[in-house]
């Protein structure tokens, strides 16, 4: 009696064991963090209004109004050229821009944005601020909307640039 006591006690340990397993195999494939596109709707419209408020007032110098970016203007001899902002900047939306980017994650983007610009003031934005003008990229680049915000905190790494 004693050993198919133990017999049972140990087969029930390993049926539960067994479950348990299957149970947080399937939570974790559940609530980690899938790979996801930009084209999945990873921002909102409201955090893209927050971005171009940014972007009008700390990119638009460089990047122009519609995220076009600009080629280096020639010096002309004997003409006073005073431009704001850099001679040349990247395109920031739009094909070009997503061409550049397409295959990479957000957080490079992210990344280089928070470690790069604004030039001459590098970092200055908060995380949150930067995720915002990433946010309104996404909006000029013509990607949809979601129901969710893109936060630093969020697994960017997860989400890759799609055009």
């Amino acid at each position: 009696m004693t050993t198919r006591r133990l017999w049972t006690t140990a087969t029930a340990v390993a049926v539960v064991v067994f479950v348990m397993t299957i149970v947080v195999s399937g939570f974790s494939r559940t609530y980690a963090q899938t790979p996801r596109s930009v084209t999945d709707g990873v921002y909102t419209g409201e955090q893209a209004k927050r971005g171009r408020d940014h972007y009008r007032k700390r990119c638009i110098l460089c990047h122009l109004d519609n995220g076009q970016g600009r080629e280096a203007e020639p010096i002309i001899i004997g003409q006073s050229l005073e431009n704001e902002g850099d001679a040349e900047a990247p395109p920031v939306a739009g094909e070009a821009f997503l061409g550049k980017w397409d295959g990479k994650t957000l957080k490079m983007l992210y990344d280089t944005m928070s470690r790069t610009m604004p030039v001459g003031s590098a970092g200055s934005l908060s995380p949150q601020e930067y995720a915002d003008v990433l946010a309104y990229l996404l909006e000029l680049s013509k990607l949809p909307a979601g129901a969710q915000e893109l936060t630093p905190a969020r697994e960017l790494e997860s989400i890759t640039i799609r055009r």
